[in-house]
């Protein structure tokens, strides 16, 4: 059975490396600083990374879909209308650019 190499031992990380790093520190509860220094690592090099995956918009933006009741009147004018199957709308309505992408991103991996 072939050694699975640690991210330490590593010159290029992946970024499931550096998720699973971050995974490890954040366990700890510890500094950053004890955390790198314990595992042989580069303390700038999980700053980079963290700062990296929390700037980036994918599943890891804390996007979950919760059931919800609309009370009051419907927008006149929504900004986007997202179809879901079975005659589902969500109309959405000042609501950025950004947010939206990632709600159509965690709907889409949702109904996969």
């Amino acid at each position: 059975m072939a050694k699975r190499s640690s991210p330490a031992s590593r010159r290029h990380w992946t970024e499931a490396d550096a998720r699973r790093v971050l995974e490890d520190w954040e366990r700890t509860g510890g500094t950053l600083e004890a955390f790198a220094r314990s595992r042989g690592l580069i303390p700038q090099r999980i700053w980079w990374w963290r700062k990296r995956l929390r700037d980036r918009p994918t599943a890891h933006t804390g996007l979950t879909l919760v059931p919800a009741t609309v009370i009051g009147a419907e927008p006149a004018d929504p900004a986007a209308v997202i179809r879901l199957p079975h005659g589902i709308a969500i109309e959405l309505s000042g609501a950025s650019p950004s947010w939206v992408a990632a709600l159509a991103r965690e709907l889409t991996r949702s109904s996969s």
